[in-house]
């Protein structure tokens, strides 16, 4: 069995004939006749009732033509990734995210780059506070998009969105019965959750109530579930808490050491390195999107 064979089948299927389907692969209408004579002959079953005006699939032919446009169709992607790699795209790009960015605006620059270059792997990994940028200083990411916590050296920046952290507590929070007359120093007494920096290196914090007790949690997603719990309070991603602020399960605070800390999201990269081509265009197309 032949691939050759395989387009033959398929060719007459869907062109309605032979003499069609040697038209529409530039062969002889004797030449698809024998591929797929010695096909039926490999298989000792017969793929085509000839009886009629037109060649109709036996019911083997069917389920055989069904398996062959799929072989065909796999090899047709084969054959597309192996000329995306000789024309030198990328088998895979790394991008470490930042936990606060507001990945839906990114995701979508991310899905059209991978839609034009589908040879090439997107690999995605979130991080928090100093790890997105500790990343990509170890070269294990190619790009990173995060805040810009301090500076970097040798590393290039251009801003790409921005969030807010508001500090909230849930309608279950022992002081919810006060709100919104609620102050950073009522809130002492209680429990502040805080996502652990991933950085190896230099852990770092942000929006801190020195004075409160600090529970630590491994991302935003459990620390949302602290929080709706009315187990402690803490900051959170604007974009992140949007639906729970709308109906009330959870409730913005405001005033001093409280109130909402705008930040910007930055696109990183090592400066002064070459890029391939799926890289730069994606490089491109996120500070276009932005």
């Amino acid at each position: 069995m032949t691939l050759e064979q395989l387009r033959c089948l398929c060719a007459v299927v869907e062109k309605g004939g032979f003499h069609a389907a040697a038209e529409s692969l530039f062969r002889s209408q004797s030449a698809i006749s024998i591929a797929v004579k010695k096909l039926e002959q490999e298989l000792q079953l017969s793929l085509f009732d000839r009886k009629g005006y037109r060649p109709a699939l036996t019911a083997e032919g069917q389920v055989l033509y069904s398996k062959a446009k799929g072989i065909l169709s796999r090899c047709s992607e084969l054959s597309s990734i192996a000329r995306h790699f000789s024309q030198g795209e990328e088998t895979e790009i790394s991008i470490a995210l930042s936990a606060i960015a507001p990945v839906e605006q990114i995701l979508s620059v991310i899905k059209q780059v991978s839609e034009s270059a589908p040879a090439t792997r997107m690999n995605l990994q979130v991080e928090n506070m100093g790890g997105t940028l500790e990343r990509l200083q170890e070269k294990t990411v190619d790009f990173a998009i995060a805040e810009h916590l301090m500076p970097q050296p040798h590393i290039e920046a251009v801003p790409l969105t921005s969030t807010e952290m508001i500090s909230v507590i849930s309608a279950s929070f022992p002081l919810a019965k006060h709100y919104p007359a609620i102050l950073a120093a009522d809130l002492e007494q209680y429990v502040q959750v805080v996502v652990r920096d991933t950085s190896r290196q230099q852990q770092q914090s942000a929006g801190i109530l020195e004075a409160a007790s600090q529970w630590l949690v491994n991302d935003f997603d459990m620390k949302k579930r602290m929080i709706l719990s009315g187990a402690a309070w803490g900051r959170m991603p604007r974009h992140r808490i949007s639906d729970e602020l709308n109906n009330g399960r959870l409730l913005e605070l405001t005033g001093s050491q409280l109130d909402a800390l705008s930040i910007d999201i930055y696109l990183f990269r090592r400066a002064s390195e070459t890029m391939g081509p799926v890289s730069e265009k994606l490089w491109q197309q996120l500070q276009a999107g932005a």
